[in-house]
């Protein structure tokens, strides 16, 4: 039997075909932010990028936050201001989210981290969990509104249906869909066609898996495109420290923000930094996860550095620039 915090728990099975035939969300712009990770600083970075946009005359966007939003926040105070204002927007469930809602014992943090990730880390995040469903349990009604959370929905943008997710089609905490697993560009692989077949959709919004990637794949002789956000309240580049949010529009996305992206069927599917650095939250982190605490152990270099993650290897197109 695997391990808490990589057990994956049967009811974290998703289907892919239950997006099929179904459209939850219409909009001219949708940001699909994953991964906030309880960061206030970034959360109210991205509500500033929303209001450019309007400012800019450009459509407002419709906010879609898929999952994992809370992680740090384990103080009361952060804790309420995350989920309030989350919950206002359209939400989905995470790993984390159903470890607030529903705690399975066998599950841990929830993260069913592959074998590629090392067991102490494993461990610190079971401990952050731990920790995090202490705030849920003094937040009742904030730990039943994400119980009720969906895993999965369907945007339509233009006429490009998205599927929003966290994991991969077929989980709430997959690793189907991390760059890691990702085929050489131009190629698709068996299980992946079938996913977009089963979904009916244009595109897989993810997240999860913290590394954002953009990637084309040919099914049935039609364009197909996942998107992998990565982190909207981590850095997600070496020596950059903002987030990421993907961007779907059908206009294009701000150039100051862009970081890269492709057109599909006329619509914009972009990665949109987030930025979101703060003296103010670096010092609230420090405070609340001081030096030798399982989160500064896991995401202090993070937080400051990124990881070892460059645009190159999140641009997986197989034709055009490729980012600087």
């Amino acid at each position: 039997m695997s391990t808490p915090g990589r057990h994956c728990p049967l009811h974290y099975r998703t289907d892919p075909a239950a997006l099929a035939g179904r459209t939850d969300v219409v909009a001219e712009t949708v940001y699909v932010i994953g991964g906030m990770y309880g960061n206030t600083a970034a959360l109210d970075a991205v509500l500033r990028l929303a209001a450019a946009e309007e400012e800019q005359g450009r459509p407002a966007p419709t906010l879609v936050f898929n999952g994992d939003f809370n992680w740090f926040n384990v103080d009361d105070q952060t804790f309420d201001r995350i989920n309030t204002e989350v919950l206002r927007h359209v939400a989905l469930q995470g790993n984390v989210e159903a470890e607030l809602g529903s705690p399975d014992g066998e599950a841990g943090c929830g993260c069913a981290y592959p074998e590629w990730v090392d067991d102490a880390t494993v461990a610190r995040s079971n401990a952050i969990m731990q920790r995090l469903q202490g705030a849920a349990t003094r937040a009742p009604g904030h730990a039943e509104a994400v119980s009720r959370l969906p895993r999965q929905i369907v945007a339509d943008v233009g006429g490009v249906r998205t599927g929003i997710i966290h994991g991969d089609p077929e989980s709430l905490a997959g690793w189907g869909l991390a760059v890691e697993n990702m085929p050489a560009p131009g190629e698709t692989p068996a299980v992946i066609a079938d996913w977009f077949r089963r979904a009916q959709v244009d595109v897989f919004a993810c997240s999860h898996t913290c590394l954002p990637f953009i990637q084309r794949f040919p099914v049935d002789g039609r364009a197909r495109m996942v998107i992998n956000n990565g982190s909207a309240g981590m850095p997600n580049f070496r020596g950059d420290r903002r987030g990421v949010v993907t961007r779907i529009g059908s206009t294009p996305c701000p150039e100051e923000n862009r970081l890269y992206g492709a057109e599909l069927n006329g619509v914009f599917c972009d990665a949109m930094a987030v930025p979101w650095a703060s003296e103010a939250w670096d010092a609230w982190f420090r405070r609340t996860w001081p030096s030798g605490s399982p989160a500064a152990a896991s995401y202090a270099d993070r937080l400051q550095h990124g990881p070892m993650h460059g645009f190159r290897d999140a641009w997986r197109i197989d034709s055009g620039d490729v980012p600087a």
